[in-house]
């Protein structure tokens, strides 16, 4: 017999409290369930997880927000199969909300951890917001994003005359580069830094032209370059509080990792690694 296998994303989006001491978790009334949930949804086509959780929140709480520190996904069955929802936890990016009530979500609630446990309708989301409490108490809410980023697939060497330094994207480096730009900004990157070439420029080009974020060049960042200078670029990254993506090359990708002090993964052109850290720990990745 046949199974359904469904996916979704959502988000632990929570707030510090009106009195000033705790914080809140936002949850979401669906009339058509009948019961109290976090907000999530399933993704459009071919649209990654991160993306989906921050348009479904967007789209059912009227808030902004941008991912911070994953949560382990939640599994359970459904009728005919299983679902599973990945979720993160969720910094609100400004205060204001153009929330409208819908047939899908007709009430939100913001609540302490323990009003949240009363109201919460099922036990998967107990469980995953009692996770949540135990990141709170370890300060994992309140991680800094640093996404280290290998640029897209370039033309290859032995099809460009030029300088190597000055090889572009291929097609479809271009494409996946137009990809990065709602992964990127699921995250809130505000701050962009890359080595000076062309195919690493043009990686970023994209989602500086469509947020208007500046353009940082960091030589130190550049694939012929030593591990001191790459760690020297890397602690200033770390210290920085906005979210930041820096795009480098693949020989670069161990010294950068050795700095964070982390295992990272070879990484395909392209692709990323999402660093959540605080006060220079690694407290979690997870590879876009």
């Amino acid at each position: 017999m046949s199974t359904t296998t469904i996916t979704a994303a959502g988000g632990l989006v929570w707030r510090k409290s009106a009195a000033g001491a705790g914080l809140e978790i936002l949850l979401v009334h669906r009339p058509g369930y009948d019961d109290w949930s976090f907000p999530k949804g399933k993704p459009e086509r071919d649209e990654p997880l991160p993306v989906t959780a921050v348009r479904e929140i967007t789209e059912e709480t009227g808030y902004r927000v941008r991912l911070a520190h994953p949560l382990p996904r939640v599994d359970y069955r459904i009728k005919g199969g299983m679902k599973h929802v990945s979720y993160w936890i969720c910094r609100l990016v400004g205060t204001e909300t153009d929330f409208h009530p819908t047939r899908e979500v007709d009430e939100l609630r913001w609540c302490t951890p323990r009003q949240a446990r009363k109201a919460l309708s099922y036990e998967h989301d107990r469980d995953l917001l009692d996770t949540f409490v135990d990141r709170v108490e370890d300060k994992r809410h309140t991680t800094r994003t640093l996404v280290v980023l290998r640029h897209a697939k370039a033309v290859s060497r032995d099809r460009f005359d030029g300088p190597d330094e000055d090889r572009p994207l291929k097609d479809s480096g271009r494409r996946r580069a137009a990809e990065l730009v709602p992964l990127l900004e699921a995250f809130g990157v505000r701050r962009v830094v890359t080595s000076p070439t062309t195919r690493t420029v043009q990686t970023v080009e994209p989602f500086v032209t469509t947020t208007g974020e500046l353009l940082e060049i960091d030589d130190r960042v550049a694939a012929e370059v030593g591990a001191g200078a790459v760690a020297r670029s890397v602690d200033a990254l770390v210290a920085t509080k906005r979210p930041t993506v820096v795009c480098t090359h693949r020989p670069t990708l161990p010294h950068v990792y050795a700095a964070l002090g982390v295992d990272g993964p070879p990484l395909s052109p392209g692709r990323a690694l999402v660093v959540h850290h605080r006060k220079g720990v690694v407290l979690a990745t997870e590879v876009l």
